[in-house]
């Protein structure tokens, strides 16, 4: 048990790009779940209008079974976009206050690279 919480602990909290991968998830995965929970009902209610499955039980089973899988894959991605909201890490952008200022009254000539350089 202390091995595992020893690599838990190297694992880099998830980034910008695993936030992006995670919206993408939460918007596949959901899709599928709807799409093979339709398939598995359609399977085991009404096994006629699927033609060439022999066992349609069977596959009824297994598309619950993938549905589920998809359901966990939503679960994490969902788990990693409250992660990233709560515990945002990321280094702020700059503002305009973090900029450096003139002194009032004194306007940079045209061209000037910032204020205290003179053409």
């Amino acid at each position: 048990m202390d091995r595992v919480s020893d690599m838990l602990a190297k694992v880099p909290p998830p980034g910008p790009n695993s936030v992006g991968c995670a919206k993408c998830c939460v918007f596949f995965a959901s899709t599928g779940v709807a799409f093979l929970s339709f398939i598995g009902i359609l399977l085991k209610r009404q096994p006629v209008y699927m033609v060439g499955i022999h066992d349609p039980a069977k596959a009824a089973k297994e598309c619950f079974a993938a549905a589920w899988i998809y359901t966990s894959i939503v679960c994490v991605s969902i788990f990693v976009l409250v992660y990233d909201r709560f515990n945002n890490q990321r280094p702020t952008t700059t503002t305009t206050s973090n900029l450096p200022r003139a002194p009032l009254g004194v306007v940079p000539e045209y061209g000037a690279i910032n204020y205290k350089n003179e053409l």
